[in-house]
């Protein structure tokens, strides 16, 4: 397409755009997002019992492995039990299949559509027939090539597999690897979908329904459920981050990929019609808005395009949002500044003042349902000050909240390391990170003053005290329990003393609601969460992973029994704690300069709980998120070299 200044841009099959100048030079070439496996389809092998994976997202790079049961996305090293597909055996000889419209066994023409391709072939492991990926269609065939089903792909199938289970695996066009289950009457039927970005780290993995899992380092926004509203009338749209309460839910959709779909159904049950309550998801719409100067006055601004252009002095933007109910009600407004969760208020109250950090602030809005399962995407936009050069670097303060129960009102609960977990982050924070930061603030609650009001009290000072350049932990040992039905979150302070029922302890316990509110009035701009939470009901670490997708904040957490967390791995901490002090003492990577990085910190523990637990006979894992897109790091401690 010609450009009215000269030059053109052009579509490509990568997927991508690029750019010509008018005097023929290249300006941009496409740079996609997706794999592309035109040329390694091939390299596609599947494990025994089709759970792991090695493939490769682009000619010339390095082979990737996945691991379903672990959630691991990880290089190749060649170790793993995995195997091609199988195009040639003495009983089945299919020709003509490469990238032909008509492969052959013997004379005998198999069944396309017109027009339709052949790219890729793998034999089933008893030879009673095969699979065949075409340009449109995965098609299965007995071992005579009679036809048995076809199911319709949104790519070519440049690349097919099989396991011995007959799980057959598929690379396509659209940069998506698929599983297929060879059923009992001969059928394909999908199990799930891996979407890898070009980038090698983020990924997401969904079943048909759209419970799905992703990676540590995000992709929960890479898909979404796309929902058309007929000829001339917008769709609806909702990214899996948008449903994360609703659809996260990997422990089910590792079980129905390891061949027990029995709670994953029963999520799915439970959770209706999603993509009706999608449809009926609230609109919200920016309003008017003006400028909050450091005098109080607030002169207009205009909102119309991406980017808001304020006054120098200006410290906040109060903005006017009106919502549109659509059948599901109004739960939380929440404003994000730079990624983070800056605000958490209703709705009904119309205006908001956001507070702005120095530089250019990226805001976005989100409005949850009333049932705070699904949220709408509200009106996002850039503010810059008037001529504001970017604010220079500047070391703040490592703020650290460290809160630990052992001793509770009602003494069945009581713990045993809870403290001495919250005491020893802590100081192992304060030390290792001496020289990271200008200054370092460490603040322990235990016991008696880990009360509801203690810890909100807490919360709150850290609020009135940080700033945007600071950083910002908190560590949180103790009791947890996931509400049944809404699956809330609720930490158990020091003063919990009637747990006979639901709405005993939800009357005294911090909500996960009233937790994200808390840190939303904590500006500082890196943060990170700690949840070292034992229980004595259903609480699991995929039921944590939604307060690091709500707060923009780094999440790492830990879940086991009561009965296990009275048991310290080395007499003095308990197993999360003692791989969270291994991290912060230099067994985490450490960089060039000596510095542990939050994400050397939370995929150093994710790996070592199950390890420590394993070897005191008891199971626990760790769960690491990372809920913003920009996967910029920062350090908490530093080794001596």
């Amino acid at each position: 397409m010609p450009l009215p200044s000269g030059g053109l841009v052009y579509a490509a099959f990568d997927p991508g755009w690029g750019r010509v100048a008018p005097d023929g030079t290249l300006l941009r070439t496409p740079r996609p997002a997706t794999a592309d496996f035109r040329n390694t389809g091939s390299v596609l092998s599947v494990s025994a019992d089709g759970l792991r994976l090695r493939f490769q997202m682009t000619a010339g790079e390095p082979p990737l492995a996945f691991d379903v049961a672990q959630g691991r996305l990880d290089p190749a090293t060649g170790s793993e039990a995995v195997v091609p597909a199988r195009t040639t055996s003495p009983r089945i000889a299919v020709v003509d299949w490469r990238n032909l419209s008509r492969p052959r066994m013997g004379q005998a023409a198999l069944r396309l559509d017109q027009g339709e391709i052949s790219r890729s072939l793998a034999i089933l492991p008893k030879e009673d027939g095969f699979v065949l990926g075409t340009a449109t269609h995965l098609r299965l065939f007995d071992a005579g090539g009679r036809l048995l089903d076809r199911v319709g792909l949104p790519g070519e199938a440049w690349g097919v597999a099989v396991a011995a289970n007959n799980t057959v695996v598929a690379a396509l066009g659209d940069g998506t690897i698929r599983w297929f289950a060879v059923t009992p009457d001969q059928r394909l039927e999908e199990r799930a979908a891996l979407f890898v970005h070009a980038d090698g780290r983020r990924w997401v993995i969904w079943t048909p329904e759209g419970l799905f899992d992703h990676g540590v380092n995000g992709g929960q926004e890479l898909v979404g459920v796309h929902l058309n509203n007929g000829r001339a009338q917008a769709a609806e749209w909702a990214t899996f981050q948008q449903a994360y309460r609703a659809l996260y839910a990997p422990a089910e959709l590792r079980a129905a990929m390891a061949g027990d779909p029995t709670a994953a159904r029963a999520r799915i049950a439970e959770l209706g019609d999603v993509r009706a309550r999608i449809a009926q998801l609230p609109v919200l719409k920016a309003g008017s808005a003006c400028a909050v100067l450091a005098d109080g006055s607030c002169p207009p601004v205009t909102l119309t395009g991406n980017v808001v252009t304020v006054p120098p002095d200006s410290v906040a933007l109060r903005l006017s949002l009106r919502a549109e109910d659509r059948g599901l009600g109004f739960g939380p407004l929440d404003i994000l500044v730079n990624q983070r969760i800056a605000l958490r208020g209703e709705p009904g109250k119309g205006t908001v003042d956001v507070p702005l950090d120095p530089g250019v602030n990226s805001l976005s809005s989100r409005l949850y349902a009333e049932d705070r399962s699904l949220f709408a995407e509200g009106p996002a936009f850039a503010v810059r000050r008037e001529g504001e050069r970017a604010p220079p670097t500047e070391a703040g303060r490592l703020i650290v909240l460290a809160i630990g129960v052992d001793r509770y009102a009602n003494p069945d609960l009581n713990l045993g390391f809870a403290v001495a977990d919250a005491r020893g982050v802590a100081e192992a924070l304060r030390t290792r990170a001496t020289g990271l930061f200008r200054e370092v603030e460490a603040i322990t609650l235990t016991n008696g003053d880990a009360t509801r009001a203690g810890i909100l009290r807490a919360l709150n000072e850290v609020a009135a005290r940080a700033r945007p350049e600071d950083t910002f932990v908190l560590y949180v040992a103790g009791h947890g329990i996931r509400t049944e039905r809404d699956r809330r979150f609720l930490f158990l302070p020091a003063d919990t003393n009637d747990v006979s029922t639901m709405t005993a302890i939800r009357a005294n316990a911090i909500e996960d609601e009233v937790l994200v509110a808390a840190l939303a009035r904590i500006r500082a701009r890196d943060g990170f969460l700690f949840l070292d939470t034992c229980h004595a009901g259903q609480l699991t670490v995929d039921s944590l992973a939604a307060l690091g997708n709500e707060t923009g904040r780094f999440l790492l957490a830990a879940s086991t029994s009561v009965q296990e967390a009275l048991d310290s791995y080395d007499a003095r901490n308990g197993v999360f704690a003692f791989a969270v002090l291994e991290a912060l003492s230099g067994r985490a990577a450490v960089d060039g300069d000596g510095r542990i990085s939050a994400l050397a910190v939370g995929e150093y523990v994710s790996r070592r709980v199950p390890q420590l637990a394993a070897e005191k006979r008891h199971s626990q894992n760790a769960v690491f998120r990372t809920a913003g897109r920009d996967l910029r790091g920062f350090p908490l401690a530093a080794v001596r070299r």
